[in-house]
């Protein structure tokens, strides 16, 4: 735009500064005869070049607006310049213009970058008369003892597959070597069934928030202390159920919806050291933040000979408060796709 705006004022300079009007030619050509003639009068051309200097400052003026009227009569030269400056290239080449329209929408509404994901099946197989409560547990994939006088079911998560999927000594299970992460996102994943002489049913799970989490999903009776004793007084985060579909005989179109529980806990360290000792997360408030998380989801898989109870299936993802700030997005997408069918 300013290489134009150059162009076009030499043009008007060469239109206006060498094409003078006549008048104007003709007071010099006056004022040349007259300096001429009387050399020794020196008053006499120093007055008459102060009769023409105000003649030249209005030629001088009416040339400057000349100018910038030009400018203003043509700015379709000044945008051209800028539409050429950033303009965008044409073959699409540039990201922004593959993904967005010109007001900014998106071009494809549905173009949603999928994570690439590994399913992992569990199957268990669930006594049909217990006499007591029976738990059969998976952890981290393994499958649990199998049952001859049983109903098989299956459980089916999926986990990012840029996690490390085998345990090495070099690199634990779940680490995460993506760029920005480098650092393992998750500390186990945990599915459990219950079975029990008394049918479990949904009611369970409705009232878990007010009897509390962990015994409403039997998490005290695993053996071995299997959960963390902080789990007991684990705060309640969050909740909230989901629908998923499911197989159906009952329904004409074979295909059912089976209502999942999810609950966020979280507990905080049983021992909380102060700031002094070097414990920099103890701000001196009486307590230490969370460095525990549990995403927990739990449905009740009706029997298939009654309406009556069924039984509990549980998926529990277990993290720290490091692991969190690395693959918390994960972590919520691998307890989202906990699913429970017949097998």
């Amino acid at each position: 735009m300013i290489i134009r705006l150059l162009i076009l004022a030499a043009s008007l300079a060469s239109c206006s500064a060498f094409h003078t009007p006549a008048s104007s030619v003709d007071r010099v050509i006056r004022l040349q005869a007259t300096r001429q003639n009387h050399d020794g009068n020196v008053a006499d051309d120093a007055k008459a070049a102060a009769l023409d200097a105000p003649q030249l400052r209005r030629d001088f003026l009416r040339m400057s607006a000349a100018f910038v009227s030009s400018a203003t009569l043509f700015p379709s030269m000044a945008n051209a310049g800028e539409e050429f400056l950033y303009k965008r290239d044409e073959s699409g080449a540039d990201l922004t213009s593959q993904l967005f329209n010109p007001d900014g929408s998106l071009k494809d509404p549905n173009a949603v970058i999928v994570a690439q994901e590994k399913e992992v099946v569990i199957p268990f197989s669930i006594p049909a008369s217990p006499d007591s409560v029976i738990v059969n547990l998976s952890t981290d994939g393994s499958s649990p003892p199998a049952s001859d006088s049983a109903t098989n079911i299956k459980a089916t998560y999926k986990v990012p597959t840029k996690w490390n999927q085998e345990a090495t000594s070099s690199l634990p299970l779940y680490y995460d070597s993506s760029e920005g992460k480098n650092g393992q996102s998750c500390d186990r994943i945990t599915i459990y069934s219950v079975s029990a002489p008394k049918n479990i049913d949904m009611s369970t799970l409705e009232k878990a928030s007010k009897v509390g989490v962990d015994k409403s999903l039997f998490m005290s009776d695993i053996s071995n202390g299997y959960f963390d004793q902080g789990v007991l007084k684990a705060d309640l985060i969050g909740g909230r159920t989901s629908r998923k579909p499911i197989k159906s005989s009952t329904v004409p179109e074979g295909i059912d919806e089976q209502v999942y529980y999810e609950f966020d806990l979280a507990f905080a360290p049983l021992s909380c050291p102060d700031y002094m000792e070097g414990n920099k997360e103890n701000l001196g408030l009486g307590f230490c933040p969370y460095d525990n998380i549990l995403l927990v989801s739990a449905t009740v898989l009706n029997n298939a000979d009654s309406n009556e109870g069924g039984t509990l299936v549980v998926c529990v993802v277990e993290c720290n408060k490091n692991e969190w700030k690395i693959g918390n997005t994960d972590l919520k997408r691998v307890r989202n796709s906990f699913v429970v069918d017949r097998a």
